[in-house]
């Protein structure tokens, strides 16, 4: 029984390592249109590859330099051939108007460019080495600004490291990069307070100063 079995096996692989050179497979369950696309433009590249003699890493390193490829397997399946499954990139936030940004804060070029500018996402701007700190800055504001039911619509860090924050009701807020994050705190404790009452009438507020912020009121407010 057990030299039938090692017989078998033996057959079976010089049949697999016989076999004719065939495509890279994809697994296509969690992709859209655009994706699988991207990625058959990217195996299809490689041409047909053999079975026990494919090179993975390689298969594996080409796919995940795709910008919106998070994480990428490549493994031989025996019914398949050689399998490449990936994890697209989710979205969280636009990035300028040719990227976008994920949860971790890498930035990248969607499938699809008719995802770019995505209307439902908060619009970030600036250096793409402050990518992240960006989106950390548009987290803490969204979180307390949220009692007040204002979110980000567009968080914009200047070459000179100032901040422009405008929200969905339309308020737009400057502050430098001075105490940021506890001047933003501060105006947040001060609109669902003191202020409460006047935000609706607020264009714009400015919080570069050291001991105060100017208000511009929308026309016809008293």
């Amino acid at each position: 029984m057990v030299l039938l079995l090692f017989v078998f096996g033996f057959a079976a692989v010089r049949l697999v390592s016989n076999a004719p050179a065939k495509p890279i497979e994809i697994h296509t369950s969690n992709l859209n249109a655009a994706q699988l696309q991207s990625l058959k433009q990217a195996t299809q590249a490689m041409g047909d590859v053999q079975f026990f003699s494919v090179d993975l890493a390689n298969i594996h390193q080409a796919v995940s330099k795709l910008s919106w490829v998070e994480s990428a397997s490549v493994v031989r399946d025996w019914q398949k051939g050689v399998l490449v499954s990936v994890v697209p990139r989710q979205a969280v936030a636009n990035f300028g108007s040719e990227h976008m940004i994920d949860a971790a804060g890498t930035i990248f070029v969607p499938a699809d460019e008719h995802e770019l500018m995505n209307h439902k996402l908060v619009n970030l701007y600036g250096d793409a080495e402050m990518a992240d700190a960006i989106m950390r800055q548009m987290q803490r504001v969204n979180e307390w600004f949220a009692p007040l039911g204002l979110t980000a619509k567009d968080v914009i860090l200047t070459p000179r490291q100032t901040w422009v924050i405008r929200f969905n009701n339309g308020l737009r807020v400057i502050v430098d990069h001075e105490n940021t994050e506890q001047k933003l705190h501060t105006l947040a404790a001060l609109l669902g307070g003191n202020l409460k009452n006047d935000l609706p009438k607020m264009q714009s507020v400015d919080l570069r100063y050291k001991n105060g912020f100017a208000v511009a009121w929308k026309s016809g407010s008293k």
